[in-house]
């Protein structure tokens, strides 16, 4: 799997796919320091939302990068479509967390904020960045090329999910009931969780992170489920 990583990276890093999805992340992070003091988690909250959206876009931009027959080769050579898929996981995984990681230290080395973050802060701003980033990516597992074939259909549908996602709690409100907060990523959650740090307890902004743990392995299970009932159909 860490050979199959390798040759994903750096493949994605030689398509020059990654710079479009990466560069806007960095300029926004840049463009929201620049001005200072700024309060700790308020702050943290707008960059996972960035970091949401940036992920998203990286992980169409990864998922369609490598040519038809430059992927078959590659799944033939596994001898599994679900290898082949977990390994594009564990990819955008991987720079998930760099992003995260950069979104987390950058303004604690710049000193952009208005008060000591503190260690408990960081972790929580840390985790839910990487939850964030990890929903983004589970979200385009749907929209590559090789499933939605039209890419203005597949850049629609991850605008109305993103959009709606980010708006949910605005719809929990408008549409009573349980359907909002299960069918929906919960990426407004994660973000009022990050807003709320200070104010709720550590179980409660747990919970919230489990809720949205979860609902990324759901997403990518049947991801994974899918991806082997295609090399199932194949093989037929």
């Amino acid at each position: 799997m860490r050979a199959l990583i390798a040759y994903m990276l750096k493949s994605y890093t030689t398509s020059q796919r990654f710079f479009g999805p990466v560069a806007a992340v960095v300029i926004l992070l840049l463009f929201l320091y620049t001005y200072k003091p700024n309060p700790v988690m308020g702050s943290y909250a707008a960059t996972g939302v960035i970091l949401f959206i940036g992920c998203a876009w990286m992980g169409i931009s990864f998922l369609n990068h490598e040519q038809a027959v430059q992927r078959q080769v590659t799944i033939v050579h596994l001898r599994s479509s679900i290898k082949y898929s977990l390994g594009g996981i564990l990819t955008l995984a991987l720079l998930t967390v760099a992003l995260a990681l950069l979104m987390v230290v950058y303004p604690l080395l710049t000193g952009s904020f208005a008060e000591p973050a503190g260690l408990y802060r960081v972790t929580v701003a840390f985790t839910g960045h990487l939850l964030l980033g990890m929903l983004g990516v589970s979200i385009s597992l749907f929209l590559q090329a090789s499933w939605v074939p039209k890419s203005s259909y597949a850049t629609g549908l991850l605008l109305i999910i993103l959009i709606l996602s980010i708006s949910g709690l605005k719809l929990a409100e408008l549409i009573p009931g349980p359907v909002v907060p299960v069918l929906l990523p919960p990426a407004a959650l994660l973000m009022n969780a990050l807003m709320k740090t200070d104010e709720w307890s550590m179980p409660a902004v747990l919970g919230t992170f489990a809720h949205a743990l979860i609902y990324i392995l759901l997403l990518c299970g049947v991801y994974l489920y899918r991806s082997g009932r295609m090399d199932y159909g194949r093989h037929l």
